[in-house]
């Protein structure tokens, strides 16, 4: 899945970035999004399967939890 860039201003100055990099530095940055894009897959993996794991379990309301951490 790529990562999506919501302002235009903000790619574009990427764009601009790696156009520049001579071509053994592009072939890094690939594939250190590559491996980023693969670790973020990974760890979406894992909560689905979290989530379907503790499916039936009871929920806890907000208040509690933050009561519990004494944050509310």
């Amino acid at each position: 899945m790529a990562v999506i860039t919501r302002d235009r201003r903000t790619r574009r100055d990427m764009y601009r970035l790696i156009r520049n990099l001579p071509p053994e530095d592009v072939e890094k940055v690939a594939s250190y999004a590559a491996f980023l894009t693969y670790q973020r897959n990974l760890e979406d993996a894992e909560d689905l399967w979290v989530t379907q794991e503790r499916r039936n379990e009871p929920s806890v309301p907000l208040r509690d939890i933050l009561k519990e951490m004494s944050l509310n």
